[in-house]
C-alpha cells in the first residue's frame, strides 16, 4: 500500500514540476516591467488552461500515466480559479506559481514521508529523518509566505501602497519640510566626498541644510579640504547651508556620527536624510520623495542603493549586478507588505518618529535597518520605492566587498537577538503587523536558515554511512523521478532567474552569470556572518573603504577559508562516489551532486578574487596590429641603372 500511494504520488510530484516550470515561463512572457503586465486580462483563462493542460501533457508524455495525475491536476485548476476570484492584487501568472508552490508542499509532504516509512530506517535514524522533514516543511512554508512579498513584482498587477513619486514638491508649495541631510564620513578620498557634497548643493529643493561629520580621522590633508569646501560651497550659495564638524573621539562609528548629528542639527528640520560619502545624489532627491511625509504616519521612505562606474570592469559587474535584482525586485515587494526597512543611505526618515525611536543604535552593525525596527514599534510606517535617486561605489576588493556583506549578514542577527520578543504573536507582542513579523524573521535568520541546512545535511549523511557500515541499514534506493526532477526544477530556477534580472534592468546573460558568481562567492562569509550576529560581543564595525585599493597578489590568498571549505566539499563528493558500493548508487550520486555543488560555490571566490586582482591591474595599451610596409620605390635614376 506504501509502495502504491508513492507510486501514484511520482506522477503528481512530476506534474507539479513542469506546471511550476510553465507559470515560470509565463511570467517571464506577461511580466514585462515592475508592477506592470505585457498582457490583456482576457488572457487569464487562457493562461490558467494553457498552464495546467501543458502540465499534464508534458506529465503524460514523460510518465504515461493519466489517472493518477487527475486529482492533483483538477486540485490545482480549482485552487487556481478560487485564488483568482479572491486574490484580486495578484496577476494570473502570479497565481498559477503560488498555486504551484502550495499544492507541490503539500505533495512533497506526503511523498517523504511515506518515502522514510519505504526506506525502513533504523529507529533513531528514521526519526531524525522525520524531525529533519518537519524542519525543512517549516521553512519551505515560512519562506513560500515571504515569497508573496518578496517577488510581489513578478506576481502582484494591484498595489495598494505607491510604487512610484509624486510630483516633486515646487518652490512656492505651501508642504515643504525642512530636511537635515547628515553626511557621516571617516578617512575618506576628499575629492570623492567634496563631489557628493557638490550634488547636495545643487538640489532642487530650498528648505534644507548639509552636516558634514567626519569622525575619529586623524590625517588632516584627508578632513581640511571638506571644511574648507563647505566654507566655499555656503559663499557661493550666499547661505550657511553647509556645516561641517570635526569629532574626535567619537564611538558608535556610523551610528554614533549620526546621533551625534541628531543633537546639532536645526531644530525645525522636520525631517532627516542619510546620505553615505560617495553617494552622488539626483537634484529631485528632495522634492520627489519629500511629499510621502504629508502622511503622518510615514516615518521612513528608502531608495535603492544603486552604483556608478562599473561599466567596462567585470568584477564590478559581477558585484552589480549581484546587488541589483534584491535591491529592484526583493525590496518593492517586501514594503508593499509592510516589510520596509532603511538600509543606509538615500533615505529620509521622521525626526520626530527618530526621537521617538531613541536615535541609532551604536550596538548594532546594521544601524540602518534596526532603527526601521523601532520605529515600526511605535507606530511608524515605511516605503520603499524602487526608483534610483543616487549612485555610489562599488568596493575595489573583494576583500572589501566580503567586508561589507559580513556587516549586512550579521546585523540582522544582531537585531533579532536584541528585538526577537517584538516578533512574537499578537497577544504577546501587538506591536507589529504578522507581515511584518514573519518578513523581519526570514530576513533575519536567512544566513542561519542555510547553516542549519548545511549541518543537518552532513549529519545525516554521516549518521547513515555510519549505519551502512555497521549492517544498522540496507542502501536506500533512490526513485528513478529524481533525476528527472531536478533538470526541470533547474530550468524552472533558471528561467525565474532571468526573470529576475531583467526586471532589475539586465538582458545580458554574460552578466547574468557574473552576478550568480558573485552571489556564491559570498556563500562562505554569510555563513560566518550568521554565526557571528548569534555571539553576545559587541563586533567591529568595518568600514568599507573609497579609496582604489590594490587587490591581494594572490586569489587564494584573500580567499584561503573560501578555498579550503570548496576543496573540502570536493574532497568528500568524490569520496561519496567511491563509495557507491556501501551507500548505493542513487544516494551516492546525489550527495555528490549536493556536496560538489557546495564545493563550487565556496570556490566562487577565488575566481572573484582573481577577477579584482585582474582588473585592478594598470591596463596595458592594445599592441598595434602589424601592417606589412609597402616597399618605398626607387628613385628613377636608380630604377634605370638597375
Amino acid at each position: 500500500m506504501v509502495a502504491l500511494s508513492r507510486a501514484e504520488l511520482d506522477s503528481s510530484l512530476i506534474f507539479i514540476a513542469f506546471f511550476a516550470l510553465f507559470a515560470a515561463l509565463l511570467t517571464l512572457r506577461a511580466v514585462s516591467a515592475p508592477h506592470r503586465l505585457a498582457r490583456p486580462v482576457t488572457q487569464e483563462g487562457v493562461e490558467l488552461i494553457g498552464t495546467s493542460l501543458g502540465a499534464l501533457l508534458a506529465t503524460l508524455l514523460v510518465t504515461n500515466e493519466l489517472f493518477p495525475v487527475l486529482p492533483v491536476f483538477i486540485a490545482c485548476m480549482s485552487i487556481a480559479a478560487l485564488a483568482r476570484y479572491l486574490l484580486h492584487r495578484f496577476s494570473m501568472p502570479g497565481i498559477l506559481w503560488l498555486t504551484g508552490a502550495g499544492v507541490g508542499t503539500l505533495v512533497t509532504a506526503l511523498w517523504s514521508g511515506l518515502f522514510i516509512l519505504d526506506a525502513d530506517l533504523p529507529g533513531p535514524l528514521e526519526a531524525m529523518a522525520f524531525v529533519a522533514l518537519g524542519l525543512m516543511l517549516l521553512v519551505m512554508l515560512a519562506g513560500q509566505l515571504a515569497g508573496i512579498a518578496r517577488e510581489a513584482v513578478l506576481t502582484h498587477e494591484r498595489w495598494r501602497l505607491p510604487t512610484a513619486t509624486p510630483a516633486p514638491i515646487t518652490r512656492s508649495a505651501a508642504f515643504q519640510p525642512k530636511v537635515s541631510l547628515q553626511l557621516p564620513c571617516y578617512a575618506e578620498p576628499p575629492e570623492v566626498v567634496i563631489e557628493t557634497m557638490n550634488r547636495l548643493a545643487a538640489l532642487d529643493y530650498d528648505s534644507y541644510e548639509v552636516l558634514v561629520c567626519d569622525n575619529n580621522t586623524q590625517d588632516e590633508a584627508l578632513w581640511r579640504p571638506l571644511e574648507a569646501h563647505c566654507a566655499r560651497l555656503n559663499a557661493r550659495l550666499g547661505t550657511e547651508r553647509f556645516r561641517f564638524f570635526h569629532v574626535a573621539p567619537l564611538p558608535g562609528a556610523k551610528a554614533g556620527a549620526l546621533n551625534y548629528l541628531m543633537d546639532h542639527m536645526a531644530q525645525d528640520a522636520e525631517l532627516i536624510g542619510v546620505i553615505d560619502a560617495d553617494y552622488y545624489a539626483r537634484s529631485d532627491f528632495l522634492s520627489r520623495l519629500a511629499p510621502f511625509f504629508a502622511d503622518p504616519q510615514i516615518g521612513y521612505v528608502q531608495t535603492p542603493h544603486d552604483y556608478r562606474g562599473y561599466q567596462g570592469n567585470d568584477y564590478l559587474t559581477a558585484c552589480y549586478w549581484e546587488y541589483m535584482p534584491t535591491n529592484k525586485v526583493d525590496y518593492p515587494g517586501i514594503s508593499e507588505y509592510g516589510g520596509a526597512f532603511t538600509i543606509g543611505t538615500m533615505c529620509l526618515l521622521r525626526t520626530e518618529a527618530l526621537r521617538k525611536a531613541g536615535g541609532w543604535a551604536e550596538w548594532c552593525l546594521t544601524e540602518d535597518s534596526e532603527v526601521s525596527v523601532r520605529l515600526r514599534a511605535v507606530g511608524y510606517r515605511g516605503l520603499y520605492i524602487g526608483e534610483t535617486f543616487g549612485r555610489g561605489l562599488i568596493p575595489e576588493t573583494f576583500d572589501d566587498y566580503k567586508k561589507q556583506r559580513f556587516r549586512w549578514t550579521a546585523g540582522p542577527v544582531q537585531q533579532l537577538r536584541r528585538h526577537w520578543k517584538l516578533f512574537l504573536p499578537a497577544p504577546f507582542a501587538p506591536a507589529l503587523p504578522g507581515w511584518t513579523k514573519l518578513l523581519e524573521i526570514v530576513r533575519c535568520i536567512a544566513p542561519l536558515q542555510t547553516l542549519a541546512g548545511l549541518v543537518l545535511g552532513v549529519a545525516s549523511m554521516v549518521t547513515m554511512i555510519v549505519a551502512l557500515a555497521i549492517g544498522a541499514m540496507e542502501p536506500v534506493e533512490v526513485p528513478q523521478i529524481a533525476g528527472l526532477l531536478l533538470v526541470i526544477g533547474a530550468a524552472t530556477w533558471w528561467v525565474r532567474l532571468v526573470h529576475r534580472y531583467r526586471l532589475s534592468g539586465c538582458y545580458n546573460t554574460e552578466d547574468m552569470i557574473r552576478g550568480e558568481i558573485a552571489r556564491a562567492a559570498l556563500s562562505y562569509v554569510v555563513l560566518v556572518a550568521g554565526i557571528a550576529g548569534l555571539s553576545s560581543r559587541p563586533l567591529a564595525w568595518r568600514r568599507t573603504p573609497k579609496f582604489a585599493g590594490l587587490a591581494d597578489d594572490s586569489p587564494f590568498a584573500a580567499t584561503m577559508a573560501e578555498t579550503i571549505a570548496g576543496g573540502v566539499s570536493l574532497v568528500v563528493a568524490v569520496a561519496c562516489l567511491v563509495a557507491t558500493g556501501l551507500i548505493g548508487s542513487g544516494v551516492a550520486l546525489l550527495s555528490f551532486l549536493g556536496f560538489a555543488g557546495l564545493g563550487l560555490r565556496f570556490l566562487c571566490a577565488p575566481l572573484l578574487a582573481a577577477l579584482a586582482i585582474r582588473e585592478s591591474q594598470p591596463r596595458k595599451p592594445a599592441r598595434p596590429a602589424y601592417v606589412p610596409r609597402r616597399p618605398t620605390p626607387l628613385p628613377a635614376e636608380v630604377r634605370r641603372t638597375a
